[in-house]
């Protein structure tokens, strides 16, 4: 596509050779409240505006930091802080990805926590835009570690913190690179971009 989908910032450069990348999303998904679990297919549009040429990616899956065996979960315990982790967390089950696909093909992943590199199946050179689709869950427990990524009770009523409950891709930029942080409950690092989102809830909602 020749389409930017955010590249505003092409008029204001603090110099001529800066760069961006750009991202467009479009996902539609479905709250389970039942099971406490939303279920999205996501499109990312992902524009290569830097000099260089990229063989893979990496995606954030945030949500993975509140579960049992996260490294946020081992910062915790070294600090002699007691969790108490719900039924999905206890699983180990924060966002999960059935699968991602570019051009009707199946990409490889490696998954460290909150942290998925996606091997790209041709590379994306500089000028260049790849189209990925993900088929993802994301699973809310009422939380043993506190943060914006939560469900939570009030007045008998439930309460879903819809953050970060996709998956999200990392920044490239021309100081460090790929953004590959570990998700240890402080802020976050994300590309300016646009997003279509279709969120499909209960009537009572």
């Amino acid at each position: 596509p020749t389409r930017r989908s955010s590249d505003l910032w092409k008029n204001r450069k603090p110099n001529a050779a800066y760069w961006q990348q750009d991202v467009h999303y479009n996902i539609k998904a479905i709250l389970n409240d039942p099971a406490n679990i939303i279920e999205g297919n996501e499109e990312l549009t992902y524009f290569n505006n830097s000099p260089d040429e990229l063989t893979f990616v990496y995606f954030h899956l945030y949500s993975n930091a509140n579960t049992k065996n996260s490294y946020l979960a081992d910062q915790y315990k070294n600090n002699n802080i007691k969790l108490n982790f719900g039924p999905y967390r206890e699983k180990g089950l924060g966002t999960t990805v059935d699968y991602i696909t570019s051009n009707g093909q199946e990409l490889k992943t490696e998954l460290d926590n909150t942290v998925l590199k996606v091997w790209l199946a041709t590379p994306l050179k500089p000028g260049e835009s790849v189209n990925f689709k993900i088929k993802f869950k994301t699973y809310f427990d009422f939380e043993a570690i506190r943060n914006r990524m939560k469900l939570f009770g009030v007045s008998g009523y439930k309460h879903f913190d819809l953050v970060h409950w996709y998956p999200r891709i990392s920044v490239y930029d021309a100081k460090q690179g790929w953004d590959t942080d570990q998700h240890m409950d402080r802020e976050f690092y994300g590309d300016f971009g646009s997003f279509h989102i279709e969120l499909a809830l209960p009537n009572h909602y």
